[in-house]
């Protein structure tokens, strides 16, 4: 159990929060095949919704193949979903940026019960408590016990099913009790074993890693003010991990943006956390999306003084992007690996090495081109 001034709590805050309008629960696994296989996994399951009742759900998620260069990544909704988008959000956002033609196009196509591909319709979707158990289409998220971050993963697509299993390494690190930087509540599992299979192409691989979750709820608009935000989830050799959230604020879709304000944890071998706002996070190499026409920063120095680390962070693989239903259009989510110099666990000088995950949101925002003719209104 975690408790450490009473905002944040398990076995308690471990399920859904009804008051919240948005809430996810987001994993990653980096993973060796028996095989020979190389892959990186990321899933996210949201719940939206300005009501406790009813919610949509969503969920995206991705299987990197590093050892064969091949990304693929999935984007699921359920129609209570749609049904918010088209009638609360989407009007929302376009009342704030009506020459917004991507976004009026989605909403025209989800008012004629439609979507855009590569989105899809899931059968059904639940999110039941005590334990937690998501079930969204025929991908699962269940824990066994609330009062520890351990879960069972399934995920399901045309070309493959991976299920997999966390059992976390260390204890659970409370991230941000308040909401402060975004308005949402955060707590994190930042090191687990993970372990299972992947089946693909009629035969089964043994999969053996390490992964990372995250649990994230609140009250939050960023996504209709049109903010940003560059995430790294970063776990060091050493058997510690480093968390930088950067929030660039609407109309700063700039990777060095002023404005933005950036926050860093450095979590411990006993899941302790050291925080830190003295961060310099500087782009050292752009990949352009041909799908999007996004300029993403894929490659970074993130300077951190007060841990005494300078390192540089650098993608696996360039095609990372993943489709996401909205003004969004799409992110960037992927593997990197980062080294450079610092300290170890007793502040002695180290160099600093391993892999994590990387987010980049709202960089296809700021690529928009003209606004789209409405041929799709029904």
């Amino acid at each position: 159990m975690i408790s450490r001034s009473g905002l944040i709590a398990l076995p308690e805050d471990a399920g859904a929060h009804p008051l919240s309008n948005v809430e996810w629960w987001y994993c990653y696994a980096l993973l060796t095949g028996s095989r020979g296989g190389r892959y990186a996994v990321m899933a996210s399951f949201f719940r939206v919704g300005e009501w406790a009742a009813p919610k949509g759900h969503y969920i995206i998620h991705s299987l990197a193949r590093l050892d064969r260069a091949r990304f693929e990544s999935h984007s699921e909704l359920d129609r209570s979903l749609a049904l918010q988008m088209a009638g609360v959000y989407l009007p929302a956002y376009l009342l704030a940026h009506p020459t917004d033609g991507h976004t009026w196009d989605i909403y025209s196509r989800l008012l004629a019960s439609a979507l855009p591909e590569p989105h899809r319709y899931m059968p059904s979707s639940s999110a039941k408590a005590r334990p937690t158990r998501l079930a969204y289409g025929q991908n699962r998220m269940t824990f066994a016990n609330d009062a520890e971050a351990g879960f069972e993963l399934t995920l399901s697509a045309d070309t493959a099913r991976l299920r997999l299993k966390f059992a976390p390494n260390k204890p659970v690190s409370v991230i941000d009790e308040s909401g402060g930087l975004n308005g949402l509540r955060y707590y994190s599992q930042t090191r687990s074993r993970v372990y299972g299979e992947l089946y693909e192409e009629g035969r089964a691989e043994t999969l053996r890693g390490e992964g990372w979750f995250d649990h994230q709820w609140g009250r939050s608009y960023g996504l209709l003010t049109g903010e940003g935000w560059d995430w790294f989830g970063l776990q060091l050799d050493d058997g510690r991990e480093l968390l930088v959230s950067r929030l660039r604020p609407a109309g700063s879709g700039m990777a060095n943006g002023a404005e933005a304000r950036t926050e860093a944890r450095l979590i411990g071998r006993d899941g302790s956390t050291a925080p830190s706002d003295r961060v310099v996070l500087r782009p050292l190499r752009h990949w352009r999306s041909e799908e999007t026409g996004a300029d993403y920063p894929v490659a970074w120095t993130i300077s951190l003084p007060d841990y005494g680390m300078a390192l540089r962070v650098a993608p696996l693989m360039d095609r990372q992007e993943m489709p996401v239903l909205g003004p969004l259009r799409a992110i960037w989510e992927g593997v990197v690996s980062f080294e450079g110099d610092g300290r170890d666990g007793d502040g002695a000088p180290a160099r600093i090495a391993g892999y994590g995950f990387m987010e980049l949101v709202g960089y296809p925002q700021s690529a928009r081109i003209a606004p789209a003719p409405f041929r799709h209104w029904p």
